[in-house]
């Protein structure tokens, strides 16, 4: 099992990508812009990809997105749903959990219209560990 965390603040997911790791003998990733995301997901097969929406685009953004891109002032912290984007396009994609702290019903609805499940950011770590088991259709404990 595949597990691919996307965390510009890494400190958000070790400890629950520690304890999937161990728990679930997953082989887990953690990566902290949307190019190094990109670069991962097409490097073998993941069972899941939990991101936050607010990633930076990182050295090769330009590449990623194409030559005729527009990248405005400010939107260099998008990266997440670029990420989303990408994985839409995927032949076999991952299943998706978002761990964002956005709370804006825009985004929490584009979310939901793609069949993402989001986890409010901070979540304490038994929180996003039941929501990474549930993501994967594994049992919770209690």
């Amino acid at each position: 099992m595949r597990i691919l965390f996307v965390d510009d603040e890494p400190q958000n997911v070790s400890s629950v990508s520690r304890i999937v790791q161990d728990a679930l003998d997953a082989d887990v990733v953690i990566v902290t812009q949307l190019d190094e995301a990109v670069d991962a997901l097409h490097e073998g097969s993941w069972q899941l990809l939990v991101t936050d929406v607010f990633i930076p685009l990182g050295k090769k953004a330009r590449k990623l997105l194409g030559p005729r891109s527009r990248l405005a002032e400010g939107q260099d912290h998008l990266g997440g749903l670029l990420l989303l984007d990408e994985v839409d396009r995927m032949a076999t994609p991952p299943k998706v959990l978002v761990h964002t702290a956005c709370t804006e019903h825009a985004m929490v609805e584009v979310l939901r219209e793609h069949g993402h499940t989001r986890v409010p950011k901070p979540a304490p770590v038994d929180v996003l560990l039941r929501a990474v088991l549930e993501a994967l259709d594994l049992p919770t404990p209690g």
